[in-house]
């Protein structure tokens, strides 16, 4: 029965959207992983509102450059970018609730994407330091 994979000890798949929503940073790869995809998220909202902005305010241009910035460092983990991210575009995002508009779809995914980012940059630090820290004994040892 263990063959056919029919056994209780079979471990259940995750879900792609489990994984998007919610993903496992119980490893650096996957807390790298995570911050990859809050930093496509920051270049895909800075694109975004970089043409609204060609047809509506130049001032949008400055919010288009941050989220560029904030996609970069979010590239290096650093924590301090991922929570402003989040921030700033939840604050939007609350903003156009406060004017009477529902975010959408694509707003709601992506501040998904945006806090596990936050996520995944403490955890990628924390286990950077946890591994120094091992490393250090190790070398007592």
């Amino acid at each position: 029965m263990q063959v056919l994979g029919l056994a209780d000890s079979t471990p259940k798949p995750t879900s792609r959207l489990k994984e998007l929503f919610w993903p496992n940073l119980s490893s650096e790869p996957n807390a790298q992983s995570a911050c990859e995809n809050a930093s496509i998220a920051c270049f895909v909202i800075a694109g975004l509102t970089a043409i609204f902005a060609l047809a509506t305010t130049k001032w949008a241009l400055l919010d288009a450059a941050l989220f560029l910035i904030i996609g970069l460092g979010l590239r290096r983990m650093w924590r301090p970018f991922a929570l402003v991210g989040f921030l700033l575009y939840l604050l939007e995002q609350l903003l156009v609730v406060i004017q009477g508009r529902f975010p959408g779809v694509l707003a709601i995914l992506f501040i998904a994407i945006l806090f596990n980012g936050v996520r995944a940059s403490f955890a990628y630090w924390r286990m950077r330091k946890q591994a120094e820290v091992i490393g250090q004994a190790a070398e007592h040892c």
